[in-house]
């Protein structure tokens, strides 16, 4: 009897040892499946926070180059790496709303480009009054003007919107930019219908550019509603016109006379006072340029043109140099 207690001992031992030692294995193995699975899960969440870093340096190198649908695009991408990551969170926000805007200046300024193809100064005038419009006036404040080219970069054919701090004149040009900067061919387009008697007035310079600014030569209109100040072809440098022009008119009995004009650095040379009085011409008191004499087809002086005003400077609006300005 002894002998056989004896026995069951070491057996009732050796199954608890065996017990143990199968718990052990056991906790050994699931200790290390957790390991793993640890590991496992850290290089996924690695491989995804490096994928969603790689889809934000992504999204912002496709808003440096103004592809917005694509930025959108690609921090969605990177919030699907990562979705719980609140500081990806806000950088996507953030890009959705400035992406959404600049799609909106560029809407903007597709619309602009239509209306001034079509010379429709209505439309402009209806776009630079509308809620878009005032946003695109708010944002261009800050540096004075906002360059939109389609086919991206800062050469090519495009659009400029520009503010200035003088005035609330706000202008349009399109055409050829070289870094950024207005040269080649380009058609430089005021309107507005913020005037006293309500009327549309348009103020619009198509011609050469060069230096950012209206260089050699062009075509001025000018008109208040149906009535049509200004409707020539000018020579122009840094904005101001310059050369010789013709003149012609009938006068009140139905003579046609003609005569020239100069212009030089946007300012009439003018007939003298002295020279009207030789003439027979009676000085008006009023402030006043005599631009030409006008001669009948006999060439004998019939009249003279006269300009009632302080400040003629004749050129492109807001290309005056502030010496000039009056």
């Amino acid at each position: 009897m002894k002998k056989h207690a004896k026995l069951v001992t070491i057996g009732i031992i050796a199954v608890v040892i065996v017990g143990a030692l199968a718990i052990a294995i056991t906790n050994y193995q699931k200790e290390q499946k957790a390991k793993r699975e640890a590991e496992e899960a850290a290089r996924r969440a690695a491989e995804a926070k490096q994928a969603a870093e790689e889809y934000q340096a992504q999204a912002n190198a496709y808003m440096e180059e103004e592809k917005y649908d694509e930025a959108q695009n690609a921090m969605e991408q990177a919030l699907a790496q990562t979705p719980e990551d609140e500081a990806l969170q806000q950088a996507a926000d953030e890009l959705h709303e400035k992406a959404e805007e600049m799609k909106g200046y560029i809407a903007t300024m597709e619309q602009a480009i239509a209306a001034i193809e079509a010379d429709d100064a209505e439309a402009l005038d209806r776009l630079q009054d509308s809620e878009n419009g005032q946003k695109l006036a708010e944002m261009a404040e800050k540096s004075g003007s906002y360059i939109y080219l389609p086919e991206g970069g800062s050469t090519g054919k495009g659009i400029g919107f520009y503010t200035f701090s003088d005035c609330s004149c706000d202008q349009w040009y399109y055409g050829d930019y070289v870094d950024g900067k207005r040269e080649g061919k380009g058609i430089w387009y005021y309107t507005s219908s913020h005037t006293e008697e309500g009327k549309l007035y348009k103020d619009v310079y198509d011609g050469e550019w060069s230096n950012d600014a209206p260089n050699g030569k062009g075509h001025q209109l000018i008109s208040l509603g149906d009535e049509v100040d200004t409707d020539q072809k000018f020579k122009v440098k840094d904005g101001l016109f310059y050369g010789s022009y013709k003149i012609k008119d009938t006068l009140e009995d139905g003579t046609a006379v003609s005569g020239k004009y100069k212009l030089k650095e946007g300012k009439y040379v003018t007939i003298s006072d002295e020279e009207l009085e030789k003439k027979n011409f009676v000085v008006p008191k009023e402030p006043h340029l005599a631009i030409a004499f006008l001669r009948d087809e006999a060439g004998e002086i019939r009249s003279c043109t006269m300009i009632y005003a302080k400040d003629t400077t004749k050129g492109v609006k807001h290309f005056y140099p502030s010496k000039q300005e009056g």
